[in-house]
């Protein structure tokens, strides 16, 4: 058996026993935040009655007319990443034929949606110039798009991309990944911790080692959609931060996403700096997992996280999908 699809099932089993007997998932006061990732989860292991199961209970309980999903914890309106959970669930809906849930999510990503930018706001309820749009949240309902067939929306996600691309001034050394209608590409933070905006691929500290990852697979399958050339050029471009990053970045959770790009590259360009780099970060993803099956957000504690765990699941199934064994 595959070492990824042995430790993906490993990480789904540790998920399953979660799942409890009403459909509902984990920590009920985690709500959205705890299983949005989870329904994507368990289908990519092939459980998916416990999918449905999760995805009925959702269908009853957790989700609002509007189409939001629900419950959230207390003050989740001002987190800028609010819209991002909701992205999962639509998408992982759509891949189980549970196509309520994921059109009426969906209408309520689009109320995120800038149309002149071409991305999405990273804020609950503000819509004008000065807000920001931050390139993990673009990407995630730029996917949420492609699901569900929005193709010109993910187009226009595309553009966004390549604009914010256009403007770095320093690649690959370094990357920006936050963008306003008013000031453009951000390249001065307004905090100390500027994490959310820029990383540095020698970096020896946490950054968002996602950003390549996440921008590279949603432009791949852009790509896929529509079979324009300029979004698999752009996927190689995003994804020239990645393959100058050190070991340090290689090493977090954060690459997994990396990962999936580097599967979906090497599945359409068949080139080995992409296979080699999808092996690279799935061995460091089983080399992180408990004995248990599961994985943490702090090494030091191992205390088990199902957000990273549903992750990890997802993430080594498209290695295992691209790569087989290795």
């Amino acid at each position: 058996m595959s070492r990824f699809k042995d430790a993906r099932d490993r990480g789904c089993q540790h998920l399953l026993s979660q799942l409890h007997e009403d459909g509902s998932f984990g920590s009920p006061e985690l709500g959205a935040t705890e299983y949005y990732k989870v329904p994507a989860a368990f289908q990519v292991c092939g459980e998916n009655n416990a999918a449905n199961q999760l995805l009925n209970w959702v269908r009853r309980k957790g989700k609002l007319p509007d189409g939001d999903f629900v419950p959230r914890p207390p003050n989740a309106e001002f987190d800028y990443w609010y819209v991002y959970y909701n992205t999962w669930i639509v998408i992982g809906a759509q891949r189980l034929g549970q196509f309520d849930i994921a059109e009426e999510g969906m209408e309520f990503i689009m109320g995120f949606w800038d149309p002149e930018s071409g991305g999405f706001y990273s804020s609950y309820d503000e819509r004008d110039a000065d807000t920001k749009e931050d390139l993990w949240v673009v990407s995630g309902c730029g996917q949420a798009a492609l699901y569900t067939g929005r193709i010109d929306v993910a187009r226009g996600v595309g553009r966004w991309m390549k604009r914010l691309m256009d403007d770095q001034p320093n690649y690959p050394s370094q990357l920006y990944s936050v963008y306003s209608l008013s000031d453009g590409l951000i390249t001065e933070s307004d905090t100390a911790d500027d994490i959310r905006y820029v990383m540095s691929n020698d970096a020896e500290r946490d950054q968002f080692f996602f950003h390549p990852g996440i921008a590279g697979g949603f432009l791949a399958r852009l790509y896929q959609a529509t079979d324009e050339e300029e979004w698999l050029d752009l996927a190689r471009v995003y994804m020239r931060f990645a393959e100058g990053a050190n070991d340090y970045l290689f090493k977090l959770l954060r690459a997994g996403k990396v990962g999936w790009a580097a599967s979906v590259l090497y599945t359409l360009t068949d080139e080995n700096i992409y296979r080699d780099m999808a092996i690279r970060i799935g061995d460091n993803i089983i080399e992180a997992q408990s004995e248990h099956g599961h994985w943490s957000d702090d090494t030091e504690t191992d205390v088990a996280s199902n957000d990273a765990t549903a992750e990890m699941v997802v993430w080594l199934d498209e290695i295992y999908q691209a790569v087989g064994d290795g």
